[in-house]
């Protein structure tokens, strides 16, 4: 038996809406909550969906209302969701459940939740998980059936145009041409990929019309590789030409799905799902995938895409490779031709690939920090004491022998010593902003200060450390790239002869 919706609290804080909302204003119309949260992979799929569902039924009087329910503490500061929120363009009003008043109240267990309320203020269907959309639908259809519902419009965001600045950038990589540093930044909000030179001048931007999310990146032989995380897929932009690059679909078919255990495909009708970070290994490219909770490879000699870690189920399981347990794999890099560190975001861990361990012949799964899907913390010491926070990027030194780590949710750069087994803190002279993607080039440390809109670079000789562990003074930051790129769509008077070294 149908029963009424429990209504939203009045202290409540709200994004996108400069006033308190309520259920019962809105009694005669039919409303959707969608209970979520922005670490959530599986929600942010969900967001695509949503944005069809407001598209067609909105104009008929469906009022859709977002309850952020945090996992992390970060996800409690209202600056951080309101954050997510543009970053994500969600154009309906969220209402911070604080201390998950809401999430009790409604018996939510697990995230994305869908409840439907009629137009007499009762729940007449829920919905959690993935692949809801059409039973959603269905459901939405039938209550607005024969009614003449005016639209309510309660939009109070307006969107980001933004194209002489960068805009929520997610990972920047750098690569020599004629022996000079340019640098590739994924412009994630605005759909490109930038290009500056050595001194942070614009050069071009591309990508446009073609990329949608791009997240992790990589220059490998004479190319970009691109994660173009939207549409489930890798590109290849050609490093010549502009300003609008060659590319091609380098894996992935367009689709989201999972890939069974030690599968094999043709790379362009491989299911990639939500790829986050590229990085080279050995001859081939090892990829994350976030969205099935798996790690792949592109082998380059037959241009296949090969599962090598990963059983689709989320959590923290060490073991064989191929039957061990990830959670949102997200940035990666290579330590050597036999070892992979990667970030698993959900479990807040650094994490080993460790090919023919212990000379067995075995590809094994080892964690070196992280313990569970919900512990989390900011704490220095030993492997298994030390804690971070969702950490969504890493990049290993060849010259220190130090995995540098993006502590996302702690707005911290943390150092780990593998020798040691010690995780530390770099404590910097510019304070971050979630950021989410680091990269090593050189001697330099590139990190992308996706909410500060900036890419920031140190060079890794003036980190003073203690035993090359914990930072004994504050990191200067070298330079500071963010923009304005003046006119983004001139073409240069200038070209580079874009010859990889």
């Amino acid at each position: 038996m149908p029963v009424h919706a429990p209504d939203l609290p009045s202290q409540f804080k709200w994004v996108n809406s400069s006033q308190q909302l309520s259920l019962s204003q809105y009694l005669g119309h039919p409303i959707l909550l969608n209970f979520w949260t922005y670490c959530c992979i599986n929600c942010i799929h969900m967001l695509s969906d949503l944005k069809k569902i407001e598209e067609e039924f909105c104009p008929k009087g469906l009022v859709v209302i977002g309850v952020q329910c945090a996992k992390f503490s970060h996800e409690k500061d209202f600056e951080s969701i309101n954050e997510a929120c543009h970053r994500l363009n969600i154009q309906h009003p969220v209402i911070v459940d604080e201390e998950m008043y809401l999430w009790k109240k409604y018996a939510v267990r697990s995230l994305p939740t869908f409840v439907l309320i009629d137009s007499d203020g009762k729940i007449i269907f829920t919905a959690s998980g993935k692949n809801i959309y059409e039973g959603l639908k269905e459901q939405i259809s039938t209550l607005i059936q024969d009614k003449n519902l005016p639209e309510i419009k309660l939009l109070e965001w307006a969107n980001i145009e933004d194209k002489l600045n960068l805009r929520y950038p997610t990972k920047a990589v750098a690569a020599k041409m004629n022996d000079i540093i340019n640098y590739f930044i994924s412009d994630t909000f605005n759909n490109r990929i930038v290009h500056l030179n050595s001194e942070g001048k614009f050069i071009s931007s591309f990508g446009e019309g073609i990329l949608a999310s791009p997240q992790g990146c990589c220059v490998w032989k004479n190319e970009l590789i691109v994660c173009d995380s939207e549409h489930h897929r890798l590109l290849a932009f050609d490093l010549e030409g502009s300003p609008q690059r060659k590319y091609r679909v380098l894996a992935g078919k367009g689709e989201k799905g999972i890939f069974e255990t030690r599968s094999e495909f043709v790379a362009k009708l491989a299911p990639i799902n939500s790829p986050a970070d590229v990085c080279v290994w050995g001859n081939d490219l090892a990829i994350t995938c976030a969205g099935s909770h798996q790690i792949v490879l592109f082998v380059a000699k037959d241009e296949s895409i090969l599962h090598i870690a990963g059983s689709g189920r989320e959590d923290i399981v060490d073991g064989p490779a191929s039957f061990a347990a990830l959670a949102q794999p997200s940035g990666i890099t290579a330590i050597s031709d036999t070892i992979l560190a990667f970030t698993d975001s959900e479990t807040s861990s650094i994490r080993l690939i460790v090919k023919n361990w212990n000379e067995s012949g075995k590809t094994m799964i080892v964690s070196l920090v992280g313990e569970g899907l919900f512990d989390f913390g900011f704490r220095d010491g030993l492997g298994a004491e030390a804690r971070m926070q969702h950490p969504l990027s890493c990049a290993w030194s060849p010259i220190s022998q130090n995995l540098y780590v993006v502590d996302s949710y702690n707005n911290a750069l943390r150092i780990y010593s593998v020798d040691k087994d010690y995780l530390g803190t770099v404590t910097l002279s510019e304070g971050l902003n979630e950021p989410s993607g680091i990269y090593w080039f050189e001697g330099k440390i590139i990190i992308s200060d996706t909410n500060s809109h900036r890419i920031i670079i140190l060079d890794e000789d003036k980190i003073d450390q203690k035993d090359n562990i914990d930072s004994l003074e504050v990191a200067q930051v070298a330079e500071i790239y963010s923009g304005p790129f003046g006119q983004i769509s001139d073409v240069p008077k200038y070209m580079l002869t874009h010859n990889l070294v």
